[in-house]
């Protein structure tokens, strides 16, 4: 999975994190009963991002997605649905919505059948060595099943 660390002076580094891939045929992907995802890029931006500034320790990790919809009904999603833990920390929501370049708003619609892609922005610690993004399916009130994608960030 690329990495794009982008500085305080604009420059960008292009790393590599080692994905956690326990399913070859769904790399950087899962696919739940209604819908598929896939991450299409990982950003970090250590002091700013969008005009916001970013408190000291702390960085943005924007990740790119695409998901679609496979059922024939319309599914909505908050930004609290998609969870990002680092390390030992988490999980914690995305950022509320601020009017980043292609960032997803607080609630997201997907008609049937249909593919968006976007952003969402969370704030994770800039010592951060792991991260991992976590969405979780309810099948009933006491049974949930977790998805997860997981990543080493190079320092």
């Amino acid at each position: 999975m690329d990495l794009i660390k982008i500085r305080k002076n604009k420059t960008q580094l292009h790393l590599l994190c080692k994905d956690h891939i326990p399913n070859f045929a769904m790399k950087n992907e899962f696919q739940t009963i209604t819908f598929s995802l896939k991450i299409n890029r990982l950003e970090i931006h250590e002091d700013e991002y969008f005009g916001y500034v970013i408190e000291e320790g702390g960085t943005f990790l924007c990740i790119d997605l695409t998901i679609k919809n496979l059922t024939g009904e319309i599914l909505s999603f908050s930004r609290s649905d998609f969870l990002i833990s680092y390390d030992r920390d988490g999980p914690f929501d995305a950022e509320e919505y601020f009017g980043a370049d292609n960032q997803f708003n607080d609630l997201l619609v997907i008609q049937p059948f249909e593919s968006v892609n976007g952003k969402y922005v969370y704030t994770i610690s800039k010592s951060a060595k792991k991260i991992a993004f976590k969405y979780y399916e309810s099948y009933d009130d006491q049974h949930m099943k977790e998805y997860r994608l997981r990543y080493v960030i190079s320092q």
